[in-house]
This record gives structure tokens, sequence and C-alpha cells, in this order.
């Protein structure tokens, strides 16, 4: 039987004494005879320093805080991402990025072994797209209210039982009829002070468009509002790709306001087929049109490619027609009524068929069905 090297030899026995029989031995011990060393850890011994070692500690995000999924965000937030026990609102257009960055954040979350859930009154919310940035669905609570008062009572339940760890808002751009600014802004701030208390993080999604008195309740109970605009498309050759947008710290409790960070959005990535979206050689970036909101500036409306021709205006008469017609107008006749015809005499002067005085109808005489036949052909 073949000798082992003194470090295997060692290994083994700090493995039967951990293990018992279940360790790794020696082929020779059992009495085959066959190899030296049976058992697959035996075959690449541990160093002899490796039971004294400490664990190596894994990385991890600073405490209380969740990163967004971008460093530059992360880079100019006071914390370096979002602070737990605060409610954060993201603003911005349509297409501006972001629902993309709630996505990623709520991705980042779960990363780091916290429970979301994402209340879609908005009707915004895509798992297709959500599965793109990292989302596992099957780890996320979605609840699709009918009206934002339900959604903010929703909100209130899981934020009281502390059952998530992080809760996204997603506001709707217009309100129900039945629904009252004043009771939902109230709401909203009490629903902010809840989150502090329970230590959720509390992201609002706040379009553009949303009524004024709940757009100041969502400013004053805010710790944290990050105002988005989208800057360029990004294009690989014609297609377009993805898109850069402009990130603005309008408030912040933790850090100074006023800095400003550069999100790079790509549609498609993580895959091998995209892996010519990693060369920034290939990407161009173009300037993208404003979109236009309503009640701003920028709400204008086109004219239409076919427009009509103005209509050009009648000439008026200085006083009444001859006829009867009144001044100004000399389109428009007036006809006497005859009293000794059966019919009505039409405007243009042709007589067609009227009602008679006693509301029944003249009908024409009855034809003779053999005369009137048309001739068979040959």
């Amino acid at each position: 039987m073949s000798t082992i090297s003194p470090d295997v030899a060692a290994a083994l026995a700090t493995l039967q004494s951990r293990w018992g029989s279940a360790a790794p031995r020696r082929a020779g011990d059992a009495g085959d005879g066959i190899g030296d060393v049976i058992g697959a850890l035996a075959t690449v011994p541990l160093p002899a320093e490796i039971e004294d070692a400490p664990p190596t500690p894994l990385a991890a995000p600073a405490e209380g805080v969740i990163s967004t999924g971008f460093a530059a965000l992360d880079g100019i937030l006071g914390p370096g991402g979002l602070p737990r026990s605060t409610s954060v609102a993201l603003r911005g257009q349509g297409s501006s990025g972001k629902t993309t960055l709630a996505l990623r954040t709520v991705a980042e979350a779960q990363a780091a072994g916290s429970i979301a859930a994402w209340i879609d009154v908005g009707r915004s919310f895509d798992p297709v797209e959500a599965v793109a940035r990292g989302v596992r669905l099957e780890w996320l609570v979605v609840v699709t209210p009918e009206t934002l008062d339900e959604g903010v009572a929703i909100a209130g339940t899981l934020l009281g039982g502390r059952s998530v760890d992080l809760l996204v808002l997603d506001l709707p751009p217009r309100l129900d009829p039945a629904t009252r600014p004043a009771r939902v802004a109230d709401r909203l701030r009490r629903l902010a002070a809840l989150g502090r208390r329970s230590e959720t993080l509390l992201v609002l999604l706040e379009p553009p468009t949303l009524a004024t008195g709940i757009a100041t309740a969502v400013a004053e109970s805010s710790g944290l509002r990050l105002e988005l605009a989208r800057r360029s498309w990004i294009r690989l050759g014609r297609d377009v790709v993805g898109q850069a947008t402009d990130v603005v710290v309008a408030r912040n409790r933790f850090g100074p306001p006023g800095r400003h960070a550069e999100l790079r959005i790509l549609y498609a990535d993580g895959d091998e087929r995209d892996a010519c979206l990693a060369r920034d050689d290939l990407l161009v970036e173009h300037p993208a049109p404003a979109i236009p909101v309503p009640g701003t500036k920028n709400d204008a409306t086109a004219p239409p490619l076919l427009a009509p021709s103005p209509a050009r205006p009648r000439p008026l008469a200085p006083s009444a027609a001859a006829d009867g017609s009144p001044a100004g107008r000399p389109d428009l006749r007036l006809v006497p009524v005859g009293t000794g015809g059966s019919r009505w005499p039409a405007v243009d002067r042709r007589n067609g068929d009227r009602r008679e005085s006693d509301g029944t109808r003249a009908r024409r005489p009855t034809r003779d069905a053999v005369g009137e036949r048309p001739p068979a052909r040959a």
C-alpha cells in the first residue's frame, strides 16, 4: 500500500473526528487494498490553518439602506442608497424611467432578502419588464385595486402589520370622479408617517398630471424626491436599444439636494445575444423630443397635415331684401304657405311628398301590376 502525504493524513484525521464514519478514509484501513483514499473530499486536502481561520464576510449594503441598482444614483444620495423607514417620491413623465428605477430597487431589495409589494393603481405594472429588471415575481406581492382609496387602504394595512420591507404605490395619472382629493391627500400623509414607524421604505410613483392637492401632500410627506426626465435615445445602428435619463435630487433630508446623475437604461441586456450592448463604441445617443404635458407651456397641439381651408365670408346685405329675407342673410327666403293645395311647397320650388294637414300621407295611385311588368327578354 502506498503512503500518503502528512497533509492528507492530517486532513483525514480532522474530518474523521468531526464526521465519524461518514468521513473519507484510506482504502487500506478498510482492508480492500484498492487505491489510497475513499471519498471525494479527500482528493483536495484542506490547508492546516483552515480550522482557526475566521469565515470571510460577504459584501453587504450599508445598514438601513436599499440600493437603487444604479451606482451613479447611489453615489449622489447621502447614505449611498434609498434609506429605509422613509418615503421616496419618483416624479416623471411617461417613459422617463421612474418605473424602471422602482423595479431595479425592488430587485435589489429582494437580493438582500427583503419582501416587497407593488400596489398597481396606475395599471402600469408589466411582469415581463419586471423579470427583465431582475425582479423575482414569486417573491413579489402585486395588488391591483379598483380605486385610489382602496389602494391607500391596502397600503396602510401592509404597513401597519409590518408585512413588507418595501412598498411601491403607483399613483394614477387621473382620479376617479368619486375620489375626493382632500381625503386622499390626508391619508397619504398618514401613510408616510406609518411607513416611518414601521421602518418600511415607501416608494411613490408620481405622474406629472396628478391633482394639485395630492401632489402637494406627496411633496410634503416624502423625505426624498427624485425628478426624472428622458434626455436622449440610445441607438445601435437604426434600432433604439435604450435611453439616457437625467435624475435631479429635488428634496433630500439625508443629504444636500440639487445633485444630478445620469442613468443609462438599456431595454435588453444580460443575454448572450445582447453582448454588443456592452460596447460603448457601438452605441450612439440621439436627442429625444420633449413629451407634451397638459397644462404646461409645451402643451402645444400641432396642426393637422390636411387642414381644411378657411371658409370665405359672404357679403352682407345692407337692408332687407325685396322678397322679405332678413338683412345680412341673402341666402334665406321666406316662402308663403299655400292654402288651396293639399301639398306643402318646398323651399327649392319642387313639389315633394308631404303629409296632409290631417296627419295622413298622400299616396300615389296604384299601378297595374300586369301593365307595368317589363317585357320578357327574347
